[in-house]
């Protein structure tokens, strides 16, 4: 059988450097003002614009249509919290922000776990807005002019 040997702890590596004569400096080691950014950390950064910009543009028009229905969710009176996208973001980001596509609705009327649910959903705001459900999916679809 072998014996382990006891771990040593790991020593702290240092740069050994002797002294320059005067005049003369190190070569090759960047200053911190002087470091390059990568084009992966740049498309980064471009990436976090763009999203804040998303953040910003999606609070607004959430503000605006809690707003337009009162503060309260459209099927049962409660105080909304969510807004609704009657048609699926991942099927119509053309409609993410359109305010015809989205309603205010509270945490207990916007809970559908599936498809099935999210139409019962829209089944139920069409018959708060007395349409049809083929009627209110067709108000979604318009594009408001801003």
């Amino acid at each position: 059988m072998l014996k382990r040997s006891v771990l040593k702890p790991k020593k702290k590596y240092t740069l050994k450097r002797k002294p320059l004569g005067q005049g003369k400096e190190y070569k090759g080691l960047a200053k911190t003002g002087q470091l390059k950014v990568t084009p992966s950390e740049l498309k980064k950064t471009e990436l976090n614009k763009q999203n804040e910009k998303a953040k910003q543009k999606w609070e607004e028009v959430r503000q605006k249509v809690l707003n337009r229905d009162g503060n309260k969710c459209i099927i049962c009176k409660k105080p909304a919290t969510q807004v609704h996208h009657i048609h699926l973001r991942s099927k119509r980001k053309d409609l993410m922000y359109s305010e015809n596509n989205l309603v205010s609705l509270c945490d207990k009327c916007h809970n559908h776990q599936s498809l099935d649910g999210l139409e019962q959903v829209n089944k139920k705001i069409a018959l708060v807005k007395h349409m049809t459900l083929e009627e209110l999916l067709a108000f979604a679809e318009r594009i408001e002019n801003d």
